[in-house]
């Protein structure tokens, strides 16, 4: 990440390129691009999204003849793929209203002008505005929970002349995407419901699945509605133990007590995890006949 927005720009002459400089011809009004909101498992949603916003160049001195201006958008610490963030953040590109092409470049480049927009100064005007597009292109990535920060510099030419050195406003374009940290869990594939039938007792522990993908940790939590007992049909309110089968509770082996919640699980991702609950009751030797059952409602929630 870079460091916070830098509210002055901040003006240097490059010294990758030989030629003759000219005056600084312009300056570049900081910028705070709108903040993106990405949810990576909302399956419904856009695989790209493009924010558009305006950036504003300003003639510089007392010329008033008309200026043309050539300018991108350069990432200080990627060198491969342009990021949001070191290394796993989202990535982007940058498209200008004149050009089909990414203007987005490299502080490692060696020729920067292939991927460039344009904007033009007229005679005595003072200012002029070019609306840019931010675009997000891997929005079905496995992106983590939270804000990916990044300032951006803007470098320019001026003039026409190919063998100019360019001027920059660094971290002059501030952009944020906020992941939010969600989850979706389901039972036997898509279900939010299950059902465990120990039948006629044969077995004593029975288990079922469920499949968990989250943006980052969650907690899990559990209620028994029949106070972490199984009860005999028609004897609601009995505190007769002979009415009452008690069970144990775990999931992926660790005490899932009504109640009580358990401790927080690692993000899941997009691959997202398999968990299973295991429910063993008490031998059943002393027990009325009957038909026991009991609602276990397991709830989990992300943890912000």
């Amino acid at each position: 990440m870079k460091p916070g927005m830098i509210a002055l720009i901040a003006v240097s002459a490059a010294a990758s390129a030989s030629g003759t400089a000219f005056a600084q011809c312009a300056t570049v009004d900081p910028v705070i691009v709108p903040q993106v909101r990405v949810d990576p498992l909302d399956a419904g949603g856009p695989a790209e999204l493009v924010q558009p916003f305006v950036l504003t160049f300003r003639r510089a001195g007392v010329d008033t003849t008309p200026i043309v201006l050539r300018y991108q958008i350069v990432d200080e610490d990627s060198s491969a793929q342009s990021r949001i963030g070191r290394s796993q953040g989202p990535t982007v590109e940058w498209q200008s209203q004149d050009s089909s092409r990414d203007i987005g470049a490299f502080r490692s480049e060696g020729y920067a002008l292939l991927r460039s927009g344009q904007a033009l100064l007229g005679e005595k005007d003072q200012a002029t505005q070019r609306t840019l597009s931010l675009r997000l292109t891997n929005l079905r990535d496995d992106l983590a929970a939270g804000v990916y920060r990044e300032q951006f510099t803007i470098r320019y030419w001026c003039g026409a002349q190919d063998n100019t050195l360019p001027y920059e406003a660094q971290g002059i374009v501030a952009v944020s995407v906020a992941v939010p940290n969600v989850l979706s869990a389901s039972i036997a594939g898509a279900s939010p419901r299950g059902e465990i039938d120990f039948l006629d007792f044969a077995a004593l522990t029975r288990s079922l699945q469920i499949n968990v993908r989250s943006t980052g940790p969650y907690q899990v939590s559990a209620r028994s509605l029949g106070g972490g007992a199984l009860v005999r049909e028609g004897s609601a309110g009995s505190t007769d133990s002979a009415d009452r089968i008690a069970y144990r509770a775990t999931l992926d082996n660790e005490p899932l007590n009504p109640g009580e919640a358990a401790r927080p699980q690692r993000r899941a991702g997009l691959v997202g995890r398999r968990m299973t609950l295991d429910v063993a009751v008490e031998d059943i030797g002393d027990k009325r006949a009957g038909a026991y059952a009991d609602t276990l409602l397991v709830t989990l929630a992300p943890v912000n």
